[in-house]
């Protein structure tokens, strides 16, 4: 066979294996509870593909309550949004002729073919489409050529599938020397029969090539048929760790910039290991930091998973992160990795496997049949996964009405207020009333803030009306900077306001710096500047949003001028942005904010009154 298509035997047999250990804690109760027989549709297709695969009469690996609980948890979660976002698309469905649902990665597991279900359940509770108008669901299946053969087979002898075309020869080796290979089509049988409302299609491709090819996942769906303009799902689980830090952005940016711009409703939501690569943990090793519980677990856990694959790995490797590479060991890393792969951050959230089974277990009711007592070690467990959900672009909240974990106030203020960069002399104006008037309280006790907003007012806030542009920008423009407002969109009042500037770009030696960078490392410095939330909005999530534009702001930029540069070719070890704030002690709002969004305090001083310095560190590339 062809190594185009050759996996690590590792890999391959983890299709296996996660079949197993999903049915064992079918078997073992966790999924029982809920009170839908919708999710009982998703256990019957696991155990249809068992049965294809090793017969009726195999007997089924029973997996430790621990390892039950794990993967119970994932099934939750991956159910859920897929049942979440068919609720989100069909209850404002215009005359959608179609629904597209692509599994990456899709090994042996039932989400994908499962989708039939759901769509089936949607349109009953809604009451929607006689039967010549139900949406096609077109369901698109991904995996390397081994697991996509095995899969074909068991499709075939269950007879989930009808199948309507297949690769007559899966040994054809000019079939696995092409860049992608589609071996099935067919439709997705009901229960009630077959079924012509459904299109599904098995497609092998070797994910770690595709770094090479930035087209190649949009050349694959678009040789089927696939239409981006229908609203898409894309969906992976546990698959981008495996085919290395470039092939995963490749795939990243084939979605944000082809596969989910079109629709308003096309999403991406990924399952992925949040954990430390090799680097980071070598790193910390050198800065001899004191790791916490979490931390520590997270690395043995990172090596477990590396250890597992170098097992009767065949292909040798020089570089163990080109064979297990995570999302992000952080939820800020892994937005930054998605704004650096071109998505809004916007459009972006991301949390721990925990806090998402948190609020899924609402529905889902995860309570075990079987004795269970490792609280704890699952736990620190979940907190080593983070799922991960982006747009390609603006979709008025459907993030929110998908994910019951996102932050409540940036849920509601989405719509009603509007984050953009200042533009003109007349919103310079209101700039100028909102900062002069939100901090009139404390002018008497404080005179050291009435010096400081007069000064703001006098310098880089104040309005110039003779041009009719914003002077505003074009002063933090100039800093190598930018300013945004909040806008209400009824009243066109500018109750928010924020800007950056760029301090500096700092090359750590050998002998590293206190603040956790080892040698070869390359800081970009930005410095966040006039962050302002009127009294009447607080507690709409408008802080949070406006340091959000900085946040996207300052890794794009940052990435612009390293590569200007040359850094990144030259510092292969780390690249990052730091953000700066300065704000006084008696802003008690401010502070907590910056606390809030994963500012650390870095200093205190004193100038007239007690100011703190916060900064946060944002990778954007760690080699």
């Amino acid at each position: 066979m062809s190594d185009r298509y050759a996996i690590h035997k590792a890999i391959s047999k983890t299709a296996i294996d996660s079949l197993h250990a999903k049915l064992s804690a079918v078997d073992a109760g966790w999924l029982s509870n809920n009170s839908s027989s919708l999710l009982d549709g998703y256990t019957q297709i696991l155990e249809q593909m068992h049965d294809g695969i090793e017969g009726t009469q195999s007997k089924r690996r029973r997996q430790t309550p621990l390892v039950n609980a794990g993967y119970a948890a994932r099934m939750a979660v991956m159910t859920f949004i897929l049942e979440k976002w068919f609720d989100s698309v069909l209850s404002r469905r215009e005359n959608d002729v179609g629904i597209n649902v692509v599994v990456l990665g899709c090994g042996l597991d039932a989400v994908g073919l499962w989708s039939r279900n759901v769509l089936d359940d949607t349109l009953t509770k809604y009451q929607q489409c006689a039967e010549d108008q139900t949406p096609k669901l077109n369901v698109y299946e991904f995996d390397a050529w081994d697991n996509c053969v095995l899969k074909q087979h068991a499709l075939e002898r269950s007879g989930i599938v009808q199948v309507r075309r297949t690769t007559s020869n899966t040994d054809d080796e000019s079939a696995q020397e092409s860049s992608f290979c589609v071996l099935m089509e067919g439709t997705i049988n009901k229960a009630t029969g077959k079924d012509d409302q459904s299109d599904y299609h098995l497609i092998a491709m070797d994910f770690r090539h595709i770094c090479k090819d930035n087209y190649l996942l949009k050349n694959a769906l678009d040789s089927t048929g696939f239409d981006p303009a229908q609203p898409t799902i894309i969906l992976s689980e546990l698959v981008l760790a495996y085919i290395g830090y470039e092939s995963t952005n490749a795939i990243l940016q084939s979605m944000a910039r082809h596969l989910l711009r079109d629709n308003e409703h096309s999403v991406f939501f990924c399952l992925e290991p949040m954990l430390p690569t090799r680097t980071e943990q070598h790193h910390s090793t050198n800065e001899k930091q004191l790791l916490s519980v979490k931390e520590s677990y997270a690395r043995d856990y990172a090596n477990q998973f590396l250890g597992k694959l170098n097992r009767g790995n065949s292909c040798s490797s020089s570089d163990d992160d080109d064979v297990f590479h995570p999302l992000g060991s952080s939820r800020e890393a892994i937005i930054a990795r998605f704004v650096s792969c071109g998505f809004s951050i916007s459009n972006i959230d991301a949390a721990s496997l925990r806090k998402a089974v948190a609020d899924v277990s609402r529905t889902r009711r995860l309570v075990a049949k079987e004795p269970f007592d490792e609280h704890v070690a699952l736990a620190l467990n979940l907190e080593c996964y983070a799922v991960a959900c982006a747009s390609g672009r603006s979709s008025d909240g459907d993030l929110g009405r998908l994910l019951p974990w996102l932050d409540q106030s940036m849920r509601n203020s989405s719509s009603s207020i509007r984050i953009f960069p200042i533009e003109d002399s007349s919103q310079d104006t209101l700039v100028g009333n909102l900062y002069g008037r939100i901090y009139t309280h404390l002018y008497d006790k404080h005179p050291a803030i009435r010096k400081m907003v007069k000064s703001a007012l006098k310098t880089d806030l104040l309005a110039d009306s003779t041009n009719g542009s914003s002077a505003i920008q074009s002063r933090f423009k100039v800093k190598g900077g930018k300013f945004w407002i909040a806008l209400e969109v009824e009243s066109s009042d500018v109750v928010g306001c924020i800007g950056v500037r760029q301090r500096k770009i700092n090359e750590y030696d050998d002998q590293g710096d206190t603040e956790g960078f080892s040698s070869a490392v390359s800081v970009v410095e930005y410095e966040v500047q006039r962050l302002a939330v009127d009294d009447k909005h607080r507690g709409k999530g408008i802080g949070k949003r406006l340091l959000n534009a900085v946040h996207e702001y300052s890794l794009q930029q940052g990435s612009s001028v390293t590569n200007d540069m040359e850094i990144v070719e030259q510092k292969r070890n780390g690249l990052s942005v730091k953000l700066f704030a300065v704000t006084p002690d008696v802003l008690v709002n401010a502070n907590n904010l910056y606390n809030a969004f994963g500012f650390v305090k870095k200093e205190s001083f004193e100038g007239g009154l007690t100011m703190n310095v916060y900064y946060k560190t944002c990778y954007y590339y760690s080699g």
